[in-house]
């Protein structure tokens, strides 16, 4: 029974890390899109915007990429508590990795 409740708690951490990937992965497109390519009058796709949000969850959920992540995620904390407005707006803040 604990072993089942593990892996059940377990599950439930790695889809919500999972999924907190994929909303990275759209406002990493968001960011690129206003930023970039509104001066080359592209389109807003929305499939490129799922693409975006699916290679988030592969960074996301990559083991080998936690370490990354997780700074990134104190990093953000950091910003967003300290209210660092001018950092909110950076690349290195929207992007998923560097």
């Amino acid at each position: 029974m604990k072993l089942k409740l593990k892996h059940s708690i377990g599950g439930l951490i790695w889809a919500s890390w999972s999924g907190l990937g994929y909303i990275r992965g759209i406002n990493t497109y968001k960011y690129n899109h206003n930023k970039y390519e509104t001066e080359k009058k592209e389109d807003y796709l929305c499939a490129s915007l799922m693409l975006y949000g699916f290679f988030g969850i592969g960074i996301y959920a990559n083991p080998f990429l936690l370490p990354f992540t997780i700074y990134k995620e104190i990093y953000r904390f950091e910003v967003d508590v300290r209210n660092l407005e001018d950092e909110n707006k950076t690349r290195f803040y929207n992007s998923l990795l560097y």
